[in-house]
């Protein structure tokens, strides 16, 4: 999530209390389909009203209202346009004279001077929501379109989408890059904001201009080594990010329309599961999860590369940190290229590992030397989460 002011603080704190929970050493006998209605009860219940108004939070333990939970990631996993343009108009309110979608909006005046906008990502996904709901036949305002391109439009340079250095620059938050880059996710979701815009006939977007930024997208991908990198540039240049692939979901979902080809997905996840898995050295040896964010040979990155370094000492957090919503729509994608047996057996594992338990879905949980499979135990039952039933029913993986 990106917090910013609050997000800074909360992260040292966080950073300095440790887990209180762990995984168990051998889920329990459960069919792993029968627990995915779980993610799907904790977005629901994060809904909440506020002055006659719904709202959608991120998970309870946060201020405000998050642009990437509240306005799409929640209603595209519930299949509830309804509930998505309740909470789009929070943040179509709220937009910045410079055109762009805050982060967060506050939903108690206490929280409003700690939400400060930062990223790049939440006005990309503000107008990909904004021809989701069109085509559910509610309104949306061209001027306030118009806006937010012209925010987006500032940040491109060759049909690159490019993002100024240090955190706070899309999900990965802490992520710091030491010198302004192109990060594969933003670059895959400026070709789904092109497509958005191209389909409210808004913007002046042509079909060249749509195929150029999906060139962009694909040339990201390293042939000689067979995995999209998190950046071009900078001191990221050759990590491995399990999200860089995220945006191709979202098109084949939304628009049945590959950008990637099948055999870069594959080669991606493929890649990614050889070297940036972790496994329980204790018991059973079972699959612990794969790490978010990794160099280049799956190694965990040096701290200082991440803000807040204390909460991102190797295997914790987006250091190697294992994130279920990336690594199981990644599979998602991967078995609807390839169909295999072994896709589903590692969803089957993770999800048994994440929710056969207490049911409550994470955040994150670590894949460190010594702390394989611990969690903070505040950060459970999140709205973004939902994504990943919809995302396994949709490949085929969970029909």
């Amino acid at each position: 999530m990106s917090w910013q002011v609050t997000r800074r603080q909360f992260l040292g704190c966080v950073a300095a209390l440790g887990a209180f929970a762990a995984l168990p050493a051998t889920a329990q006998a459960v069919d792993w389909r029968d627990l995915l209605p779980n993610y799907l009860g904790s977005a629901r219940r994060n809904i909440v009203t506020v002055n006659g108004r719904r709202a959608l939070l991120s998970s309870r333990p946060y201020p405000g209202t998050y642009v990437r939970d509240a306005v799409f990631w929640g209603p595209l996993a519930l299949e509830d346009p309804a509930l998505g343009y309740e909470c789009y108009s929070w943040f179509e309110e709220n937009q910045l004279p410079s055109g762009q979608i805050p982060t967060a909006i506050p939903l108690a005046p206490e929280e409003a001077p700690l939400l400060v906008p930062q990223d790049d990502e939440g006005t990309l996904l503000f107008l990909i929501a904004s021809d989701w709901l069109a085509r559910h036949g509610y309104p949306v305002q061209a001027a306030r379109l118009e806006a937010a391109w012209a925010w987006v439009r500032a940040h491109v340079t060759d049909h690159h989408y490019v993002s100024k250095a240090g955190p706070f620059r899309y999900w990965a938050d802490t992520v710091s890059p030491d010198r302004d880059d192109v990060i594969a996710h933003n670059q895959g979701l400026y070709c789904l904001a092109l497509r958005a815009l191209a389909n409210l006939e808004l913007g002046g977007v042509t079909q060249a201009d749509i195929r150029a930024a999906q060139e962009r997208y694909r040339q990201s991908y390293l042939p000689d080594h067979g995995y999209i990198p998190l950046g071009r540039t900078s001191n990221f240049a050759l990590a491995q990010d399990i999200s860089a692939i995220f945006p191709e979901f979202l098109s084949r979902y939304l628009y049945d329309e590959p950008i990637l080809t099948d055999a870069m997905l594959h080669n991606h996840i493929e890649r990614l599961l050889g070297n940036a898995s972790v496994y329980r050295y204790r018991d059973d040896g079972r699959l612990a999860g794969v790490k978010v964010i990794s160099g280049a040979q799956g190694e965990f990155l040096p701290p200082d590369w991440f803000f807040a370094p204390s909460l991102n000492v190797p295997g914790r957090y987006q250091n190697g940190g294992y994130w279920p919503l990336y690594t199981l729509v990644a599979l998602a994608l991967a078995y609807q290229v390839a169909p295999s047996e072994r896709y589903m057996s590692i969803v089957a594992i993770l999800v048994e590992n994440e929710l056969a338990t207490d049911g409550q879905s994470k955040e994150v949980l670590w894949l460190g030397p010594g702390e394989i499979g611990l969690y903070q135990p505040e950060h459970v039952n999140y709205t973004w989460n939902a994504l990943i039933p919809r995302a396994l029913h949709w490949s085929g993986l969970a029909a």
